[in-house]
């Protein structure tokens, strides 16, 4: 298993994650995630972080905004891309709270 570092410092190890992660998505395995497929992915994240499941319409403009080439399905490559952006906002978001907490004991000491 690899962290989001290791992910972000080795395009090697992101490629093959990202396929392994984009095969799971593709229940079909069509080769892209359909809408149905991308509304089951966002219904299960939205489930596990206890958040409101999306409308049709949510999923649909999820679609659009990664879909690139505008075929209307996401391919391995624009997921990849999507991934990308998440692991590195993710990995981003956690070094600012692991600084702000630093700060935060260096003021009480």
């Amino acid at each position: 298993m690899y962290n989001l570092e290791e992910l972000l410092a080795d395009k090697k190890k992101f490629f093959y994650v990202s396929k392994e992660v984009f095969k799971v998505v593709d229940t079909d395995d069509s080769g892209f995630i359909s809408e149905d497929e991308m509304w089951i992915i966002m219904c299960s994240l939205a489930d596990d972080f206890g958040y409101k499941r999306p409308i049709l319409d949510e999923v649909k403009e999820v679609i659009e905004i990664v879909d690139l080439d505008k075929s209307g399905i996401v391919e391995l490559s624009e997921f990849r891309k999507l991934l990308w952006k998440i692991f590195k906002a993710v990995y981003e978001a956690r070094i600012k709270q692991e600084e702000e907490k630093r700060r935060k004991e260096e003021k009480f000491n």
